[in-house]
């Protein structure tokens, strides 16, 4: 019953950072080096209860409206393999959730080097500079309003956008269109 689902996550919640270092030992020792590649998304969950410090109501992508949530972020590697996953307030908005994830991976886990992709939208103004300051590289989608500047700008043209790749680049950034 939910009870003994309970008894196992009390379980397993004080040894989460050593299983997930586990995870990335693993890793490593499957491609003999640290991952190149992190993919990174979020989700959340809803509860029926009352009784959850990290429950708060936010942006409810099950559309349940008058229930509290949880954000939760899950870091793989670029094969799909989990590294690490982290639970945030309920209120917490995609884009504030990318500072703790690549302080895991600079610190838990000494990550030097990688690209760190992440969903549209995700990858903000702050997670750009913590990424930079990081010494990462990051792939990210466009938002539509985002493309639609571009063509205004004339940065990217309507018929660039086939179904073979096109490259742009654009200041320090690289866009690579494809529709």
């Amino acid at each position: 019953d939910e009870d003994d689902l309970y008894a196992a996550l009390d379980a397993l919640a004080p040894r989460q950072a050593q299983i997930e270092d586990a995870l990335y030992r693993v890793s490593r020792r499957q491609t003999g080096q640290s991952p190149t590649v992190v993919l990174y998304d979020v989700t959340s969950s809803y509860f029926e209860g009352e009784c959850n410090e990290l429950a708060a109501f936010g942006y409810n992508r099950d559309k349940k409206a008058g229930k509290a949530q949880i954000v939760i972020g899950l870091m793989t590697t670029g094969y799909g393999e989990p590294l690490a996953v982290h639970v945030f307030d309920g209120n917490t908005a995609d884009p504030l959730t990318v500072p703790a994830q690549v302080e895991t991976l600079r610190t838990r886990f000494g990550i030097m080097e990688v690209v760190f992709v992440g969903d549209r939208g995700m990858i903000k103004s702050k997670g750009k500079t913590v990424l930079a300051t990081a010494g990462y590289k990051y792939i990210t989608a466009l938002t539509t309003p985002q493309v639609r500047k571009l063509l205004r700008e004339g940065v990217v043209r309507p018929e660039w956008f086939t179904p073979h790749v096109h490259e742009v680049p654009h200041g320090s950034v690289r866009l690579v269109l494809r529709r």
